[in-house]
């Protein structure tokens, strides 16, 4: 029988967090449109951020953020200070962030709620997530994946592009 080198440990996510927290109101007498550290909203577009502050962060990069609401469950890791806002849910670790970005968008997210889907940081914390047992290992694959997203982003741009000469070149050839 094979046996694997480096066994993997299921464990709950709030045991291997230092910090998990949800997103509250801003100071909006403090929010710049452009400045040092982002303010994040519970939104899947424009990065999710909705404005930032010059001297003010509530969480320490590395960190990942997650939906709580409305697309719930959505992870996305961070290295940069941030300050998350409403029902957007952040997690520190010791973990590699990019590794447990990946961990938490194929967990499978279960929503409670009746009405508008929600995720609260008792349920986040509450996710049974399998760990590999060297951090080298976890950074190995956390690379690996960010390296993936970003191959996949290029070529959806390509894509994109593509789409729009091809677009110019019909309305020309049917003019």
């Amino acid at each position: 029988m094979y046996k694997l080198k480096y066994s993997w440990e299921q464990r709950k996510l709030e045991d291997e967090a230092i910090e998990m927290l949800a997103g509250g109101d801003i100071d909006k007498s403090r929010v710049v449109e452009s400045g040092k550290y982002p303010i994040y909203a519970n939104a899947l577009t424009n990065d999710s951020i909705v404005g930032y502050y010059d001297d003010y962060y509530r969480v320490k990069a590395p960190a990942v953020t997650v939906t709580g609401r409305g697309d719930v469950g959505h992870a996305q890791a961070r290295t940069v200070d941030f300050t998350p806002v409403v029902r957007l849910l952040a997690i520190r670790s010791e973990h590699d962030a990019y590794f447990l970005e990946n961990a938490i968008n194929n967990h499978g997210v279960i929503v409670e709620s009746t009405g508008v889907p929600q995720l609260t940081v008792p349920q986040l914390g509450n996710y049974m997530i399998q760990f590999p047992k060297t951090i080298e290992e976890e950074t190995k694959i956390g690379e690996y994946f960010d390296n993936l997203d970003h191959l996949i982003t290029l070529h959806q741009r390509k894509v994109k592009i593509l789409k729009f000469i091809k677009k110019l070149l019909l309305e020309k050839m049917l003019v």
